[in-house]
């Protein structure tokens, strides 16, 4: 009887480490609230431990805007512009498989991009989303941290995600996601309707329910064991 007990305990451990392991594993991405832009304004990469601000708070605003409003006391006081290798971890933790591949169909991306990318773009945004005929465009685009000299101008390296859905092709209705970090480069003194800026700055991982979880679990194994061992 003694035994058994111990193994229901055992049984009980290794049910709630695996649910730890896969919950922790699923979530390189989480929503956070952030007090002065509200519930859900920020995604945490958890993998990187950098909170990134949705690119819809500051979608119309000019780079340069943004950089007066980097300083101490300034609205975005606390952030900086990410590099666009920064970008690229953050797609890769959203799971985009296909980043900087053009596609095959009309340079749209590919199809296996399409779902994680929609993923990201509903959690960071949209910055900007737009139908037309059956088609409907949604995308994440923003101003980097990096200067490209081109023509003689100083531009800005600007990292997106863009999902089409709806799109008539030989195969049926598809989506697609393109994805890229390199290739598009705007000025940094204009504004533009649909782009933002993709702002991070450390972040304070707050502790998933899983993790609660598992430590109440943990806890409540602990006394169980203890009554076991002295009867």
């Amino acid at each position: 009887m003694h035994i058994c007990k111990i193994n229901k305990l055992q049984l009980v451990f290794s049910v709630l480490s695996l649910f730890l392991f896969f919950n922790t594993v699923n979530a390189a991405l989480l929503s956070a609230d952030d007090s002065l832009f509200g519930s859900g304004s920020i995604t945490i990469d958890t993998s990187t431990n950098l909170a990134w601000l949705d690119l819809s708070i500051t979608e119309g605003i000019s780079f340069n805007k943004v950089s007066n409003e980097l300083e101490s006391g300034g609205l975005y006081a606390g952030y900086r512009f990410a590099s666009p290798d920064e970008v690229f971890l953050l797609f890769v933790a959203a799971q985009i498989p296909d980043i900087n591949v053009p596609g095959d169909f009309a340079n749209y991306g590919t199809t296996e991009n399409s779902s994680p990318a929609l993923t990201l773009i509903e959690l960071m945004g949209p910055s900007y989303q737009v139908q037309t005929g059956d088609v409907l465009l949604s995308e994440i685009a923003g101003f980097s941290s990096q200067h490209v000299l081109v023509n003689g101008f100083d531009l800005i390296q600007m990292p997106y995600a863009t999902v089409r859905e709806g799109v008539i092709t030989q195969e049926g209705t598809q989506s697609f996601g393109e994805v890229f970090t390199t290739g598009s480069s705007i000025f940094p003194s204009n504004s533009y309707e649909g782009v933002g800026s993709w702002l991070v700055k450390p972040a304070v991982v707050p502790v998933p329910p899983s993790i609660a979880l598992f430590f109440s679990g943990l806890a409540f194994l602990t006394i169980l064991a203890r009554k076991n061992k002295s009867k």
